[in-house]
């Protein structure tokens, strides 16, 4: 998400990644502050229209110097991450970016 599709997308609502091992077992991130409501959480995906895959539970985002930022946005497994690369990929080409295969 870091490396390729952010430079790409911007996605200004992702939690930053200080460290992540290649497989993405060991994420560190800096610590933000849950105290999200439903309801805001229920407005978010609304409001920041982005291609993540946090699914807009208060337990997915966070407070990290007053913004609001996403902390949960991996993948579940191995299929997932075929079909979002694949979505990223064709959204990057509709965007003009080119993204090797």
């Amino acid at each position: 998400m870091w490396r390729t599709w952010r430079p790409i997308f911007g996605w200004p609502c992702l939690c930053p990644v200080l460290f992540a091992d290649p497989l993405g077992l060991v994420v560190i991130m800096p610590r933000a502050v849950l105290d999200l409501s439903a309801a805001e959480s229920e407005r978010i995906e609304d409001d920041f229209e982005v291609f993540t895959t946090a699914e807009g539970k208060p337990e997915d985002y966070g407070r990290l110097h007053e913004r609001i930022v996403a902390i949960d946005y991996g993948l579940a497994d191995a299929g997932q991450v075929r079909e979002q690369r694949a979505y990223y990929r064709a959204q990057a080409t509709r965007y003009g970016h080119r993204v090797g295969p």
